[in-house]
């Protein structure tokens, strides 16, 4: 079901632009759509009520330490967005995370605006 949300959010910003020239007549997904589906599975990840929500380190999206990697709701299954990732790679896409490069040894996980985060 999260790879439907992905795709409706695609196909909606695909409409919105008035073309569908995003992904080719065969089905498969540039490198852009593969971005915005990721980006829409991070968002989701990411969602907590509270800090001790905010468990769940995404492995090897950040800069090179484990303070920079995105950090998840521990509740969700990220096996759709590793699976994305590994799809977007063999597409020879190059997926932006959107972190900070900070390397902060002292950072905790913490749920800030509703959203996991390092703090």
């Amino acid at each position: 079901m999260r790879g439907f949300s992905g795709l409706l959010a695609l196909i909606s910003m695909s409409q919105c632009n008035g073309s569908s020239s995003s992904s080719s007549s065969t089905g498969d997904f540039s490198c852009d759509d593969y971005q915005v589906m990721m980006d829409v599975e991070v968002q989701l990840a990411a969602t907590c009520s509270t800090s001790a929500d905010c468990i769940q380190v995404v492995s090897g999206t950040g800069c090179g330490c484990a303070t920079d990697d995105l950090i998840a709701n521990g509740s969700f299954d990220t096996t759709y967005l590793y699976d994305l990732w590994d799809e977007a790679e063999d597409a020879t896409c190059s997926l932006d995370f959107g972190t900070t490069c900070d390397c902060d040894p002292y950072a905790a996980p913490a749920c800030v605006s509703g959203e996991c985060a390092w703090q």
